[in-house]
């Protein structure tokens, strides 16, 4: 999805910008959660729009086992996981180290 699109989509089903009200569930597979995901949180941020971000690490990392199950790879739901935390807290960081500098001035 378009970061922009998203942004419009998010004012139109919350006009009023209330918590709790808008819950964005990111189903990427690891290589789209570290190029996509990004611009997504800083638009939605950017905005001042109030949303909760759930990841699932269990969409785009199906492969059949020999035996012929489907199952899931251990190591991508925890690279998709890690991914994640290491996006929110760098946008945290930035938005901190932003009013650090707005101090300083």
């Amino acid at each position: 999805m378009d970061p922009a699109e998203l942004v419009r989509l998010i004012d139109i089903l919350n006009p009023e910008n209330r918590a709790g009200r808008i819950t964005i569930i990111a189903r990427m597979g690891p290589e789209n959660m570290r190029v996509k995901l990004p611009h997504l949180i800083r638009a939605v941020r950017g905005a001042g729009q109030i949303v909760t971000w759930v990841t699932d690490p269990m969409h785009g990392n199906t492969m059949k086992a020999p035996c012929g199950l489907k199952t899931r790879s251990f190591d991508r739901i925890l690279v998709i996981l890690f991914a994640c935390y290491l996006i929110s807290m760098l946008g945290y960081l930035l938005v901190f180290l932003s009013m650090v500098c707005i101090l300083f001035e």
